[in-house]
């Protein structure tokens, strides 16, 4: 019999390969059986190849040319992109580097041309909704007074500040702690005293940076040392003990004087009663004041500079030598912390080169390739300069914060997974034998570009999502590591096959001729020692084939016709099937063995296969439970970790003492007269701070008699408000009188009036009241009983009506004496006034004093006990709805001339409104990730049950990250709704490729789906977690709290989405994974097709057992050459060349 000429490519018995036989009948059998009917080939998606030429299930077809109606995927056309870049692999290498060293070039000339390219900004966080109600009227409320006209009122015996240090240019608040609690005791206090003693005699600082006062002396820093030194002997003579000899007296006696017990608060922890006789309390503070306008140039870099160069190290000197081991010590100042956190996260940066150098290394023991590892971190980061260039001069954003720094680390996890993907792809193709290296780079370009397509745009989207939020930092983030993902992907998918094929053509054969020769040399000899000679060995020597396929396999060619020899087949059959071949890269790689046997065999045992589902099931039901006790923060923003120097000062400044400089109970303003600020004109997309442009309410006018009797009803209601609606309103009550502190000006105004006027003795005519509502009769005849402070109304131009305003004049001046009143103090910033061109006149008596002026506008301050650093969204929010409706319902009863008011405070609703738009963004970043993940699996798939799993799965997973936040004790802040957001995204991934390789296996069976799945796919999905935690690690170093927080973050998603991955989704598949064509879209699509055409389609069986090496039936080796030669014992096919993409069948 003629010897033909055969292709056969074993792999290793370990393989899946081993389920995927085809069974040979006799051929009289399969003569009538191919008369019947006609088999189609199953399409091949798998990013790892599989046995070409079989149709997944138990079926009598021999393979056929594609032109018999079966198309394999070897076959098809190459993509034109794929075409060029094999052919001309030198020139589309250089083409796609040309374009990374433009946007270097670019990047780099446009930083040098001044241009700014990194608007970085790190001193602040702008969590504002700034077009948002509550922002506008605050604004508008705090740029009341910028107006033309303005009339100021005057005071006498005011003392002013000295032009010089006169002013408080910046304060150092330095916090002293002990462990013991003793803080107040003797040792304690004589150890302060040395550090402020220190503190002040630093060189220079009571020569140029004092803070003088209206003095001409350095005032000494405010602690609670000044009660004694003496500094309140007035008050008291309590107060002067040097010795510290009566501690308790002295703290006690100042919590009585009026002088002190308002500031010994600001020294004191929260809670503590100073005269119980015990005093324990573990810190207290001061407050190191510098002086501003300076002396010389008057520059705040000076006084930056005077901070971070002497001050800075003179406290951390005194904390590593003075106060070692006695009592700790922590600063905090607006130019320090400014200053700091700048080089801080600059510091922070550094730390992407750690996991720069950890990717590039574990890459580079991936792939075994320096030249693929350097080329795709160039092209990760490259695609992050690309994405700066379009964030930056396309879009137009001009901010660049901390989260941003976080994106750096984002891609070098996310784009080596994308390296190792189409490297991976590109290995296995190397099974197959193409027609041409352009079939085979466009098989694993097609292949390689499904897999991170899906991965690439789930992960977009759930970055993207944050870009509709109205916060700047949020939006501004999730849009730029939105497009940074994409960029990615498209480098990925264009430069990166120009370097492998350049790799595979070019370069490494340089090397395998320059080096090949040691490296066989070495194997040989390793290969000989080996090497064991029996009869059921087949000699591999360079006249085989099956070492000659692996070579030309890797190149892309088909093999030679001489590739098996007569002798070799009359081997092969008297070896009883026992061939020796040349093990591929899977069958050497031990997580790849250890995947696909041990692992697969323990998940699918009976036992584990209920176990783990439970534990998993309970594990997310416990993990939910947490995550519905998940709170919004309503603490203030912090940007170091709590071990930080400043994280400790921050958190004390705030929330460990009595008091603190500035206000922190919220105060509420209900306005009248003024516009909310038109913030049209701002930049959304800079962090730079805009106010907007102001309006007034040019419909207001508060001297009509319904307008003042409705403001006299407004004050009345509040003076008799019942004790539950205050409380309802959180309105404050004055230690004291347990009076309501609302500051309502009607009855002040009344009270004053009828004081003067019965002190005055002024001869007026019964019946006269300068009471609201005032008119013109009452207000002419008050002028002109007063010819010492008024002209005779006479004066006044006949269509004067602004009548009210004479009598806020007179009152709020005091008789236009200028002396400082307690009404002043309340009122004065609460009504405004305007000259008015022909009307307004200087009274006769007092300089710059007017009267006859117009109410710009009007306002009424009520004090609450909420703190405006501990104020939480569910609490505040049903606040601030009953402050709207208060509102509401009294300019409802309003003329139309005071219908335009409004209430508001400072930035207390809207940070209010802040923790509302992220807890909005958290859980419309969770549900929407969960709604596309399931749409864009089961499409990707093309089976219903799989994406389904596999959604299920990452709900899983989202729900166990979720739920880690309140157990590591952290709340729903800015940060942890960024990580909602993205939670869906970073753990779809792996879900994502192992789904893939279940759908596109060819077998049937669901145990042979699971196996194919691990083996292909697992190595994978294991490099690239390892990448990406391995890259966010290196964030647990950071002293900034969003990068350290989100390292944590990010370490615990891929941990849990590896966990689940390989644990629950393999065990869900292996229990519910779809056989056949069940769930698949596929098999859907023609079924409605053969209905809506009437025709019956042929189906394929949908599931037979595959037979292995154990079974006792003929089996055919597949060759190239669709003519069958009969042999007695066995079947084979003889070898074509042009057709070499069929594999050898046992």
């Amino acid at each position: 019999m003629e010897s033909p000429d055969y292709f056969i490519n074993l792999e290793s018995k370990q393989s899946f390969t081993e389920k995927c036989l085809i069974d040979v009948e006799s051929p009289k059998k399969k003569k009538k059986k191919k008369k019947k009917r006609k088999l189609k080939s199953l399409k091949q998606f798998s990013s790892k190849v599989g046995v070409v030429g079989y149709d997944g299930g138990k079926t009598e077809s021999s393979p056929h040319k594609p032109g018999d109606g079966e198309k394999p995927g070897v076959h098809k056309k190459p993509l034109l992109y794929c075409r060029f870049i094999a052919n001309f692999p030198w020139c589309a290498f250089f083409l796609a580097s040309s374009f990374h060293l433009t946007v270097i070039i670019a990047t780099v000339s446009l930083v040098f041309t001044g241009y700014d390219l990194f608007p970085i900004e790190f001193k602040t966080m702008p969590l504002i909704l700034y077009e948002d109600s509550t922002r506008t009227q605050d604004l508008a409320w705090r740029s009341k007074d910028k107006y033309t006209g303005k009339v100021w009122r005057p005071l006498n015996t005011i003392t002013q500040p000295s032009y010089y240090n006169g002013y408080v240019g910046d304060i150092v608040e330095v916090f002293l702690e002990v462990p013991n609690y003793d803080i107040f005791s003797r040792e304690n206090l004589e150890l302060m005293r040395q550090v402020e003693e220190r503190m002040l005699n630093i060189q220079y600082y009571q020569i140029f940076f004092c803070y003088v006062g209206s003095g001409s002396v350095c005032e000494k820093p405010d602690s609670i040392l000044r009660l004694f030194d003496g500094t309140f002997y007035n008050s008291s003579a309590t107060f002067d003990d040097p010795t510290f000899s009566n501690i308790h007296g002295v703290l006690c006696e100042a919590t009585t004087q009026n002088a002190t017990k308002d500031y010994i608060k600001y020294f004191i922890e929260q809670g503590l009663d100073l005269c119980d006789g015990v005093l324990r309390s573990s810190k207290t503070r001061f407050f190191y004041k510098l002086g501003w306008p300076l002396r010389g140039t008057n520059d705040q870099e000076r006084l930056e500079s005077f901070l971070v160069d002497t001050v800075k190290p003179e406290m951390e000197n005194i904390r590593d030598n003075l106060l070692s081991g006695r009592m700790s010590l922590y600063y905090i100042s607006t130019l320090l912390f400014d200053h700091d956190v700048v080089v801080q996260a600059l510091k922070d940066m550094l730390l992407a080169v750690g996991s720069f150098l950890f990717i590039f290394i574990f890459m580079w023991i991936q792939t075994a390739s320096f030249w693929i590892t350097f080329m795709g971190i160039f092209s990760i980061l490259t695609s992050f300069l690309l994405t700066n260039l379009i964030y930056r001069c396309i879009l137009g954003y001009e901010y660049f914060g901390f989260f941003h720094v976080i994106s750096m680390f984002i891609i070098l996890g996310i784009g080596a997974d994308d390296v190792f993907i189409f490297y991976d792809t590109w290995r296995l193709t190397g099974h197959t034998i193409y027609p041409s290296k352009a079939h085979r780079l466009s098989d694993c370009y097609r292949k390689a570009a499904k897999t991170t397509f899906v991965t690439s745009l789930t992960t977009m989207t759930a970055f993207l999502v944050s870009g509709l939020s109205p916060l700047l930092p949020v939006c501004s983030f999730g849009i730029f590591s939105g497009i940074l993902v994409f960029v990615n992907y498209l480098c990925d998918l264009l430069y990166f096959p120009t370097v492998i094929m350049l790799y595979s053509q070019k370069i490494k054969p340089f090397f395998d001729k320059v080096c090949g020769p040691c490296i066989k040399k070495c194997k040989r000899k390793k290969s000989d020692n080996d090497k064991t000679v029996g009869v059921n060995s087949i000699n591999h020597d360079d006249n085989m084939s099956i070492g000659k396929y692996n070579h030309d396999a890797d190149n892309g060619q088909a093999p030679s016709k001489s590739s098996v020899s007569s002798s070799s087949i009359s081997d092969l059959q008297s070896a009883n099937m026992t061939p020796r071949t040349k093990k591929n890269f899977e069958d050497r790689n031990r997580i790849v063995i250890f995947l696909k046997n041990g692992f697969y065999d323990f998940m699918t045992r009976r036992v584990v296969r209920v176990v783990v589902p439970a534990l998993f099931v309970c594990a997310s039901a416990f993990f939910i439970w947490s995550a519905s006790n998940l709170e919004p923060d309503s603490q203030q923003l912090q940007i170091y970790k709590a071990s930080h120097n400043y994280g400790r000062a921050s958190r004390m400044h705030y929330y460990s003492f009595e008091r603190s400089f500035q206000e922190e109970y919220a105060s509420v303003y209900l306005v009248w007269g003024i516009k909310p600020k038109d913030m049209s004109a701002c930049n959304f997309k800079s962090a730079t701070y805009c106010d907007g442009t102001a309006g007034w309410d040019d419909t207001f006018n508060p001297n009509s008699h319904e307008a003042q009797t409705a403001l006299k009803n407004l004050c009345n209601r509040f003076e008799t408000m019942s004790a539950a609606e205050a409380d309802s309103l959180r309105i404050k009550r004055n230690a004291i009188t347990e009076k309501l502190e609302i500051s309502c000006f009607t009855t002040a105004y009344e009270t004053y009036v009828e004081k003067k006027i019965n002190e005055s003795g002024l001869v007026i005519p019964s019946g006269f009241s300068m009471d609201m509502p005032v008119n013109a009769g009452n207000a002419t005849i008050f002028m002109d009983v007063q010819p010492t402070i008024y002209y005779h109304s006479s004066y006044l131009p006949a269509d004067f009506e602004d009548y009210l305003g004479i009598g806020i004049s007179y009152w709020l001046s005091d008789r236009y004496t200028a002396n400082p009143t307690d009404d002043y103090y309340l009122y004065n910033s609460l009504l405004g006034e305007q000259v008015i061109s022909g009307a307004t006149q200087g009274a006769r008596m007092g300089v710059n004093m007017y009267y006859a002026t117009d109410l710009k506008y009007i306002g009424v301050r009520i004090n609450t006990t909420m703190n405006v650093y501990k104020l939480g969204y569910p609490e505040g929010k049903p606040v601030y709805q009953r402050w709207e409706n208060l509102m509401a319902e009294e300019l409802g009863k309003m003329p139309d001339s005071l219908k335009n008011g409004f209430q508001c405070s400072t930035n207390t609703w809207n940070w209010i409104k802040v923790q509302e738009s992220l807890a909005d963004s958290a859980v419309q970043g969770v549900i929407v990730g969960l709604c596309l993940a399931l749409p864009i699996l089961i499409l990707t798939t093309l089976n219903v049950v799989i994406g389904f799993l596999a959604t299920v799965t990452i709900g899983l997973v989202t729900s166990c990250v979720i739920g880690i936040i309140p157990l590591a004790g952290w709340k729903l802040g800015v940060l942890e709704s960024l990580n909602m957001c993205m939670v869906v995204g970073l753990s779809v991934d792996y879900v994502v490729h192992l789904a893939e390789a279940y759908a596109t296996c060819s077998s049937p069976l669901r145990m042979d789906r699971v196996r194919a799945m691990l083996e292909s796919m697992g190595l994978s999905v294991l490099s690239g977690a390892v990448t990406t935690f391995g890259a966010a690690s290196f964030m647990l170093f950071s002293q900034i709290q969003f990068q350290y927080q989100f390292g944590i973050f990010v370490m615990s998603t891929i941990s849990l989405s590896l966990l689940f991955s390989f644990f629950a989704f393999t065990t869900f598949m292996s229990i519910f994974g779809p056989q056949g064509n069940t769930g698949s879209l596929v098999a859907f699509a023609k079924w409605v097709k053969s209905k809506c055409c009437n025709k019956k389609e042929e189906q394929l069986p949908s599931s037979t057992p595959s037979p292995t090496f154990g079974d006792q039936r003929s089996t055919t080796f597949i060759g190239l050459d669709p003519t069958p030669i009969v042999t007695t014992e066995m079947s084979f096919v003889r070898v074509d060349s042009s057709l070499s993409t069929e594999r050898l069948r046992l």
